[in-house]
């Protein structure tokens, strides 16, 4: 269910692999890595991670094909989550002189009963913002962010709305009754390649999630007092009073 975010590519560009969806949509692009639950698609609106179980076949541009799945493989009933971001936007800053090895990558995770369902990585800087620093303000610009379904989760990319961000997640239908829905806003411990993601600040909620239903869950976002700076090193501080909220979306 990718075709909103994608505006369905329906014809390859020159040089252009096309991938060919279960359900029948199609997206051109360039497979950048083919993994063994997904293939990330760099495409003209930014990088895609698509699950292998959503892929029929990959058409490369010299006209030969791999075929991954039979079209109705993936025939699963399906329930989307929609999460509606607004206010203010995490970001993290470190010393330079700490910044040797460091991975300035910020993520954000999405949980449902504990298990992580969907995550969306920023990993670009922003040096710009404070002089001297390893800056890194979340972005859900899809020029931005990498995104990572877990298996059989499809994630198109975030949509950008006046005063919000829009992340539709679709999750195969759970069973009956509330879940428990977790959010979060990690640093990486470890390194790009090696990755120990850290909780900075949290929130959850229930959520009840039903074939054909979408649900929205409105995510609200404070910066609080947490600033950059201190002697003799300057560091993140106050990072604890960000203020992150998620409950349903009752905005008409």
């Amino acid at each position: 269910m990718l075709a909103a975010a994608l505006l369905l590519a329906t014809a390859a560009t020159a040089g252009a692999d096309v991938v060919h969806l279960t359900n029948g949509d199609r997206i051109s692009g360039k497979v950048v890595t083919a993994g063994r639950k997904s293939y990330v698609l760099q495409t003209p609106y930014g990088r895609l991670n698509v699950p292998r179980i959503r892929i029929w076949k990959v058409e490369k541009p010299d006209g030969t094909e791999e075929v991954l799945n039979s079209p109705d493989a993936a025939a699963v009933p399906t329930a989307r989550l929609i999460l509606v971001v607004m206010g203010s936007t995490f970001w993290q800053a470190w010393d330079p002189k700490d910044a040797a090895g460091l991975d300035p990558s910020l993520r954000f995770e999405v949980r449902l009963d504990e298990e992580p369902i969907a995550s969306y990585i920023d990993a670009k800087q922003d040096p710009d913002e404070i002089p001297k620093a390893v800056v890194n303000s979340f972005s859900f610009s899809p020029a931005d962010v990498a995104m990572e379904p877990a298996a059989g989760v499809t994630v198109p990319l975030p949509e950008a709305k006046p005063g919000r961000i829009v992340l539709k997640i679709d999750v195969p239908v759970p069973p009956a009754g509330p879940h428990r829905l977790r959010v979060s806003y990690q640093t990486n411990a470890g390194t790009a390649a090696d990755p120990g993601w850290q909780d900075v600040v949290t929130a959850e909620s229930h959520v009840t999630l039903k074939e054909g239903m979408p649900v929205f869950m409105a995510v609200k976002q404070d910066r609080g007092r947490m600033e950059f700076g201190g002697f003799p090193r300057k560091k993140m501080k106050l990072a604890e009073t960000f203020k992150l909220d998620v409950q349903p979306d009752t905005t008409p």
